[in-house]
């Protein structure tokens, strides 16, 4: 199978490299360039595995953007979907369902890896404690082990294949919470507007480095300062192709980068895998 995976922290990273080694295929990152372009599978693929990150309870907007346009060719292709959550997915899977059929793609197995929390930019979200996200990395290497050999069984005709298609953990409330919160979480608090940077920051340019859709730019600030060694140096500056992943925010060594006021006592993860 083709594997098609979009992460941030690195959690999906994570996943979609350990379905490989254990399915023997290759990895294909979703890159902005997918978005209008084309990626033709080897000769060989019948399979698409789509691995990526829940975003309030529902698809990336980034990722659903390139199931919308992308060209994989005419050949038939199975559809599955690896989906990393920190608690529950509510109803992503059957989203996934639903634009894969817009394109008239075939869907298969859909799975749902329990991995450490990211989201900080709310208030009540944070990071998990060193504890639990070590406990759902050591879970997490077994289950992906299962979903990998649920995908060779179903791809075999094995009679091992799941009896549901959708081996997920939905959560209570999940039609409340992929109906009415996902599409406000989308329209009202995905803006990269509230990204700013601190005096902490140091200029190394690992958020820039991080950005999958190459979002941010190292500019010298444009304000007044007597310090001409402080003009010269370069600071994160945001565009508007965001895709919300906050990489740029766990990654930043002097934990400088801030969503507005909701940030500045959260903590920051990055997978140590990825």
């Amino acid at each position: 199978p083709m594997i098609l995976w979009f992460s941030g922290t690195g959690n999906s990273r994570y996943v979609a490299e350990m379905l490989a080694a254990e399915l023997g295929q290759t990895l294909r990152r979703l890159t902005p360039d997918l978005r209008n372009g084309s990626l033709t599978p080897a000769p060989h693929d019948d399979t698409v595995i789509w691995v990526c990150p829940v975003y309030s309870w529902g698809l990336p907007p980034y990722v659903r953007t390139i199931i919308k346009n992308v060209d994989l060719g005419s050949a038939p292709l199975i559809h599955h979907l690896v989906l990393t959550c920190g608690d529950d997915c509510g109803l992503t899977a059957d989203m996934w369902r639903n634009d894969l059929a817009k394109r008239g793609w075939q869907s298969g197995l859909a799975f749902s890896v329990t991995m450490p929390n990211n989201y900080v930019c709310m208030s009540g979200f944070d990071v998990d404690t060193a504890e639990l996200a070590q406990h759902k990395l050591s879970a997490a290497s077994l289950r992906i082990r299962e979903i990998a050999r649920s995908i060779a069984d179903f791809r075999a005709g094995s009679g091992d294949c799941p009896n549901e298609p959708d081996d997920v953990v939905r959560g209570r409330f999940a039609w409340i919470k992929t109906r009415i919160i996902y599409p406000w979480f989308v329209r009202h608090a995905m803006s990269p507007k509230p990204f700013r940077y601190t005096r902490e920051c140091i200029s190394c340019g690992k958020c820039a480095a991080i950005c999958p859709l190459r979002n941010i730019n190292m500019s010298e600030p444009s304000g007044k300062s007597t310090d001409s060694s402080e003009r010269r140096r370069k600071r994160p500056v945001w565009g508007t192709d965001c895709a919300f992943c906050l990489a740029c925010y766990h990654v930043c060594p002097r934990h400088a980068v801030m969503y507005g006021d909701k940030t500045g006592t959260k903590g920051q993860y990055m997978n140590p895998q990825s």
